[in-house]
């Protein structure tokens, strides 16, 4: 029985293993060409470990793209998109797990049921409102709709607020305080691993988003990363590897940090919203 299960636990971390290879190694090989050098993004045999570090390929890349904008471009639309998302989705929340009011059940089904929505229904009447309201090519659009709830994070900010004891809401209603002091004073601090995955969600999701601003944004000066890596692809002398590589580089510094120090409260969010397996 023991040699069976050191067989099973050596084919999980095989297959472990494996998986994280097959993840890792296009992260590993963008870092490797971006610091090869022009010349050694096309070398043959391809170098897995690159002989020199050559920085050449990220001035290229700031030079002819402006890579530091579109990095600049992304982390604003992103901090803006998560702080919308963030606060709005915790007052809808805290109004569907505290609030008495008429069709509470329906209207959180109607928002629910909007999860199923796919992106290709509604970025046509969302592009028409915007271009009648002549907001295209900014980045209201990428923002806006944020700050009216995310059905997704209403429903997990929703699970956390119904799991604290509303005898703590009412012993702050005896002592005289204010449904909006309640929210703040003692929901909020107890929402804080809801509250992460939240915005880490959000970030991360803001940061990779690449159709959103295709749609909308038309100017080289407010491209976020992904679009600008994209026109790198389509230049007149074919795909821009050096600047693709170097772009892509720097584009995944920032999300990979920022999973990494969020770990575990993603994890704990997971948990405490009641999703886990």
């Amino acid at each position: 029985m023991s040699n069976r299960a050191n067989r099973n636990k050596l084919v999980s971390y095989l297959l472990m293993f494996i998986c994280v290879v097959v993840f890792l190694f296009p992260v590993y090989w963008i870092a490797v060409k971006a610091f090869n050098g022009p010349t050694g993004i096309m070398s043959y045999p391809p170098e897995l470990i690159p002989k020199t570090i050559n920085f050449e390929n990220f001035f290229y890349a700031e030079k002819t793209y402006r890579i530091s904008t579109l990095m600049i471009n992304t982390i604003y639309v992103s901090s803006l998109s998560l702080l919308a998302a963030c606060v709005s989705s915790m007052f809808v929340a805290y109004g569907f797990a505290r609030m008495r009011f008429p069709f509470k059940k329906t209207l959180f089904a109607i928002v629910l049921s909007s999860m199923m929505l796919p992106w290709d229904i509604t970025v046509i009447p969302q592009f028409i409102i915007f271009s009648k309201l002549k907001m295209t090519n900014s980045y209201y659009p990428l923002i806006l709709p944020l700050c009216f709830g995310v059905p997704l994070y209403i429903f997990l900010l929703r699970q956390f607020i119904m799991s604290i004891p509303y005898e703590l809401d009412e012993a702050a209603l005896i002592d005289g305080c204010g449904r909006f002091g309640i929210f703040a004073r003692i929901i909020t601090p107890l929402m804080k691993p809801g509250i992460t995955l939240v915005i880490v969600y959000q970030f991360l999701l803001s940061w990779n988003d690449f159709l959103n601003p295709l749609v909308y944004l038309n100017s080289n000066a407010k491209y976020t990363m992904s679009l600008g890596i994209y026109n790198m692809n389509s230049g007149i002398y074919g795909v821009d590897w050096a600047g693709i590589m170097a772009g892509g580089f720097v584009a995944i510094i920032i999300p990979v940090v920022v999973f990494a120090f969020s770990q575990k409260h993603l994890i704990e969010g997971i948990a405490m919203s009641g999703l886990k397996g």
